[in-house]
């Protein structure tokens, strides 16, 4: 009988081999080897691989460019490299409403005891025919002020960049050849602390008008909530809508994801409303309000989400019974909920709140469908994972060993792979692994040498080093302190919101105190980092060079964080980001840069 070579074997039988391919390097060295298993890997293998090791991710459809950026991103991730700074608005800047002539510097808050808390939304749009070609809109409230960037890459960008002189360059563009414009709105008649926004939702590009414009629904502690829209083009702003709330302060609000979208809105009267955000009104009355905490009751409503387009999760507190679903069809929410969930099974009086509430997206047919499985952060410091198929009150549960009893004040789930959870205290973010031991996916080790030490070997093991024989186990969650070196009020704040534009966005945006941190997630040392950090033509051979602190902190605004590792046994070591540039202790499995906190050796 004939034996096929694996060029003559049935794209069936080549995409379950692929599945077992470890590394998307091996793809491309199987590409190598002929012309049709070239064509094969480019046509499908790639995508095949993405499917099989990433589920959960949703990218755009440039297999190729999808299996080098999640890879990259999964090995960022592995090794906590993490390059933050502080962003706010600064070059070629537009307030709103525009003024002709110069535009007055922003002016920081007066007489506030507290800094602002800033509300986060993040979205991304393909621009192009190419997997850098793409605009990433990032929208935060600061104070009663509104800041917009609008953040444009690939070949269109960077042509534009090749075209432009020094002084246009250092004003439209950063270090990664991005085009970034920042928008700025207050109006006359808001002022800090009493207009403060509390809530901020950018319509994605299926829910806004054709218009060029960003618009926006945005709650403020006055009791105001509007629909903005606000053009970079024409440099206006405009309300397109008011919601009547009776001058009730906005707690938090959602949009749903539907194309004509619901907006729930958390009252401070305890109700929970509920209008249509189209056609628009100068006076949207709610089609349905519910008094979720009766006037008798103490505790308030302080998060709303939609799980799906029909369906509402409201976390209130303190209540023995903090968390909520309501089915909502027709603009009607009814008076009972679907279901609540208590804090605890076994007591009748335990109290708790929920403040943050997140669907998990559907990533195999044992998801069910979407919004059946989503997560919660409490009071207690816990994060809940609950599924409506199930009759227990949570199916998982994630607690932090370093800051146990912190309250959760955010959330951001990375496909269902990993996510990440806003402490209460000390600027911490704390990153969980959803994927049970043994059975990830993916691992960013595979594609990395092993030991030369023979006495590392794993004797009667299929895995060839010590190294790779722990990853393969390794879900330890670790703490991020983002402000380390601060003391004071600032140093303690909270972590009130987390964004990212897409589950393969290498950037995280996190609200604390009176600032946004950026957080890239790159080895710096990488040769073919992410296509949003200038790493072009990867499978080419050829990365991009220049000094590493040039590159990336060109500003010498980077943050040196420090981390600390979940663990249960043994004495927790606090570790330290060394500069850019330099070399820390080196720890196995961490990224280049972490130490005991020493000044680092140069690379």
């Amino acid at each position: 009988m004939h034996s096929l070579s694996l060029a003559e074997l049935p794209a069936e039988l080549l995409n379950q081999i692929v599945c077992h391919l470890e590394t998307a390097g091996a793809l491309f060295h199987i590409s190598v080897t002929c012309k049709r298993l070239h064509e094969y890997i480019e046509h499908n293998g790639y995508r095949t691989f993405v499917r099989c090791r990433f589920p959960s991710i949703r990218a755009p459809p440039h297999w190729k460019d999808a299996a080098h950026a999640l890879t990259t991103l999964s090995k960022a991730w592995d090794k906590k490299a993490f390059v933050a700074r502080p962003i706010h608005p600064e070059t070629d800047v537009t307030q709103l409403p525009y003024r002709r002539g110069r535009q007055p510097p922003r002016r920081a808050q007066r007489g506030q005891t507290m800094g602002y808390q800033p509300v986060i939304d993040c979205y991304a749009e393909q621009t192009g025919n190419s997997w850098s070609s793409r605009d990433e809109i990032l929208a935060w409230g600061a104070g009663a002020e509104l800041d917009l960037r609008l953040k444009g890459m690939g070949e269109n960008v960077e042509s534009q960049w090749q075209g432009s002189g020094d002084y246009e360059r250092s004003l439209k563009f950063d270090q990664f050849h991005h085009r970034n414009k920042w928008l700025t709105y207050k109006d006359d008649t808001h002022y800090d602390g009493r207009d403060d926004i509390t809530s901020v939702n950018l319509l994605r590009a299926w829910q806004k008008p054709a218009d060029g414009a960003e618009h926006l629904i945005i709650g403020r502690a006055s009791g105001e909530l509007v629909h903005v829209s606000l053009s970079n083009r024409k440099a206006q702003c405009r309300i397109v809508a008011r919601f009547a709330t009776g001058d009730r302060r906005i707690q938090s609000a959602h949009v749903s994801s539907w194309p004509e979208p619901l907006l729930a809105a958390c009252l401070s009267t305890g109700s929970v409303v509920v209008y249509p955000v189209y056609p628009p009104s100068l006076d949207t009355r709610p089609h349905s309000e519910l008094p979720v905490i009766p006037v008798s009751t103490s505790g308030r409503t302080w998060a709303t989400t939609f799980l799906r387009p029909e369906r509402l999760a409201i976390g209130i507190g303190p209540s023995t019974s903090p968390l909520h679903i309501y089915d909502v069809s027709n603009l009607v929410v009814p008076s009972k909920p679907l279901r609540k969930f208590l804090v605890s099974t076994t007591s009748d009086t335990s109290t708790s709140s929920v403040y943050a509430i997140v669907p998990l997206d559907p990533s195999s047919q044992a998801s069910g469908t979407a919004g059946d499985v989503f997560m919660s952060g409490w009071y207690d410091g816990s994060i809940r994972v609950h599924d409506l198929r199930s009759p227990d009150s949570h199916v998982n549960i994630f607690t932090d060993p370093v800051d146990t009893y912190s309250a959760v004040y955010s959330l951001l789930p990375i496909g269902r792979e990993r996510f990440v959870a806003g402490g209460a205290r000390h600027s911490i973010i704390k990153i969980f692994d959803f994927r049970m031991s043994g059975n990830r996916l993916y691992f960013a080790a595979n594609a990395e040498g092993c030991s030369a030490d023979k006495a590392d070997k794993v004797p009667e093991s299929l895995t060839c080093c010590q190294y790779h024989s722990d990853v393969k186990d390794d879900r330890a969650g670790y703490n991020v302190f983002l402000d380390p070196s601060k003391h004071g009020r600032r140093a303690e704040s909270p972590v009130y919101s987390l964004a990212s534009a897409a589950p393969y966005s290498p950037h995280i945006y996190a609200g604390l105190e009176g600032r946004v941190v950026q957080l890239d997630l790159v080895d710096v040392m990488d040769r073919f980092p992410d296509q949003a950090f200038g790493g072009r033509n990867w499978s080419s051979g050829r990365a991009e060079g220049g000094d590493v602190g040039e590159r990336y902190d060109p500003e010498e605004r980077t943050l040196k964080l420090a981390a600390l590792e979940h663990t249960t046994t043994g004495s927790m070591k606090l570790r330290v980001q060394s500069e850019l540039g330099k070399r820390g202790e080196g720890f196995k499995g961490w990224d280049e840069r972490w130490g005991w906190g020493s000044r680092g050796v140069e690379y």
